[in-house]
């Protein structure tokens, strides 16, 4: 086995330990404020607690060489992304508050699944669509189905909050791991990192825990799957599975496809190669086609025409206008009131939230590769862009959080290999927003 010598692109074992040093940090501070305002410890806060302590016990066990094989690269990349899983397990945690929301329409289908039936028991304050007396959830299926194994074992009373926690500390692993797969300084990789995690609205909507926003942050996790595939070994069938399921939470999702296949190509696989691709799709389509036939006798989801109201055009010109305003214009309210700026209720704009973004402009799109990446961003934001809502109640413009991961591949092209000053600038601004939006809407709420 060749000895390789570590350097600044490779995580170490020593990186690893700092994120999870970090995270212990976050727990300390956290529970000392917890204790200090008389709040209540959450099931979240022990559980990311054992995690992040568990793991530093561990690495402090393994051995830091300097001359490492390549089996010990592997492990000290692995046990970096799981450290930082485990760090933004801590934040989010520390930093949602409460883990439990009511909001909970993919357990309560989930729950309907196991016992053998597509209706759900959907109180008021839960958005459905009511068939006779039927009342079917509006949201993608794929949470629902991975939360089934855990309704199994608390019904009803699985936390779907904790399950968005989890799976928004997974999103910014897989970010990570990502991340990795280029040219980048570990500097590099920690700042976009941050950003992705702590820096866009991904924060808000994980540690909320609502369906509209697990929709999102299942989707993220399978896009960052499959982008990690293609810009690694490549395999088409894997590739084709996750686009697939990212579709499965979030429909826009299946407009970016040709583009999967497109970067697929030019990173040499053949057209037979790409048939490959596929079967993952016919097999998603097969789970979306059947549930929408049991549920409306029809082809495609028909739940958010029939909960909209009566003459809504849920998709059309006429709605453009105000959603391309909420992207890139909506701004906060101000008045004479602390802390005198306040984030309203219908969103804002995505330069006003994470103005980090603004690098996603930086690399050079005459290349082939950051042309299709910035298409896929496109493709993905467009359906929204016409939808007959802005997405609203909302901090931030959740309804383009699945073009995150594209965006940020974006970011990382525009980086030459270490974050500059502007970079680490305007990461930093990001998160000072994201955390003053999250802050306000838990203490004072969002403005009208």
């Amino acid at each position: 086995m060749p000895q390789l010598h570590a350097d600044a692109n490779r995580a170490s074992l020593s990186t690893s330990r700092g994120f999870l040093a970090a995270a212990a940090v976050i727990l300390v501070v956290g529970y000392a404020v917890i204790l200090w305002h008389g709040w209540v410890l959450t099931r979240i806060d022990i559980i990311s607690t054992i995690i992040t302590v568990g793991a530093l016990a561990y690495s402090f066990r393994l051995s830091n060489a300097r001359l490492l094989s390549e089996d010990l690269i592997e492990r000290d990349e692995l046990l970096s992304q799981f450290a930082i899983f485990a760090l933004f397990l801590a934040f989010y945690a520390i930093t949602a508050g409460s883990d439990t929301s009511p909001y909970n329409a993919h357990v309560r289908q989930a729950f309907a699944f196991i016992h053998g039936h597509t209706y759900i028991d959907a109180p008021n304050y839960i958005e459905h669509a009511q068939i006779g007396p039927y009342s079917y959830q509006l949201h993608p299926v794929l949470p629902a189905i991975l939360l089934m194994p855990f309704a199994v074992i608390w019904g009803m009373d699985t936390n779907q909050t904790i399950f968005s926690i989890a799976f928004g500390a997974l999103d910014v692993a897989l970010a990570w791991r990502l991340l990795g797969r280029f040219r980048l300084t570990i500097n590099a990789r920690t700042w976009l990192t941050v950003f992705f995690g702590a820096g866009t609205i991904v924060w808000y909507e994980t540690v909320h825990g609502t369906s509209w926003g697990v929709s999102m942050v299942v989707a993220i996790a399978m896009t960052l799957i499959a982008l990690d595939e293609t810009f690694s070994t490549a395999r088409p069938a894997v590739v084709g599975i996750f686009a697939a399921l990212a579709a499965l939470a979030r429909y826009d999702l299946a407009f970016v496809w040709p583009i999967y296949l497109a970067l697929l190509y030019i990173r040499g696989r053949s057209i037979r190669d790409l048939m490959r691709f596929i079967p993952g799709c016919i097999a998603v389509a097969a789970v979306y086609v059947t549930f929408n036939e049991v549920r409306y006798h029809s082809l495609f989801d028909r739940g958010v025409f029939i909960f909209a109201p009566p003459g809504s055009h849920l998709f059309g010109w006429g709605n453009f206008p105000g959603n391309f305003y909420t992207l890139f214009f909506m701004t906060t309210r101000l008045d004479g009131n602390f802390p005198y700026i306040h984030p309203t209720f219908g969103g804002q704009a995505l330069i006003l939230t994470s103005p980090a973004f603004i690098l996603a402009l930086r690399p050079s799109f005459r290349r082939i590769q950051t042309a299709l990446v910035g298409l896929a961003a496109v493709i993905a934001m467009t359906p929204s862009l016409f939808y007959f809502t802005n997405g609203f109640a909302q901090f931030g413009t959740r309804h383009y959080l699945h073009a995150f991961p594209f965006l940020l591949l974006l970011m990382a092209f525009g980086v030459h290999r270490r974050a500059d000053q502007l970079t680490r600038i305007l990461v930093v601004i990001s998160v000072l927003m994201i955390a003053f939006g999250v802050s306000h809407e838990r203490f004072l709420g969002l403005s009208p």
